[in-house]
């Protein structure tokens, strides 16, 4: 789906307040409720607009967050993320270049679970090689408003 300059700017104002009323957006916008309730259910569907309320998870007492780096066996690259989109403590998983070919994101209530998770868990997946993991000892930023950006005739990124 592509999306269009109205969509980039409810995405806009709804990476700024994701509370905001589809009234008042259409207000801001110039259009109708109803295009403001269609055009956000359309970037929902397909999974270009999530709404959701961000925690700290330290502040939540999810003591423990940690980035694991995994090297996998190529041509099991889909099956391991396939068995790792299935952790429940995994809350971003990605493909990376360089040393390791993916990063995911852990979020545990104590380093006991991630012990766990280390030797019980991760193991048991065919086609891991190896892994790295780095602790999370504090979070001094943490935000989602990437905004859409289109590519200007120069070849660089422009809002």
């Amino acid at each position: 789906m592509g999306i269009d300059d109205l969509d980039r700017q409810i995405l806009k104002y709804l990476q700024e307040d994701g509370r905001i009323s589809y009234v008042t957006l259409a207000n801001q916008l110039n259009v109708s409720e109803g295009t403001i309730r269609k055009r956000v259910k359309k970037l929902e569907e397909n999974n270009i607009l999530q709404i959701v309320g961000v925690t700290d998870p330290f502040k939540v007492g999810l003591d423990t967050v940690a980035f694991l780096w995994l090297e996998v066996q190529r041509g099991q690259v889909n099956n391991v993320i396939e068995k790792l989109k299935e952790v429940v403590s995994i809350r971003y998983l990605a493909v990376t270049t360089g040393s390791y070919d993916l990063v995911a994101m852990v979020v545990l209530p104590n380093r006991e679970e991630l012990i766990k998770l280390l030797n019980e868990q991760v193991p048991s997946i065919e086609g891991i090689i190896s892994t790295e993991t780095s602790i999370i000892l504090q979070i001094h930023k943490q935000i989602y408003n990437w905004i859409p950006f289109k590519e200007s005739k120069g070849g660089t990124a422009s809002v």
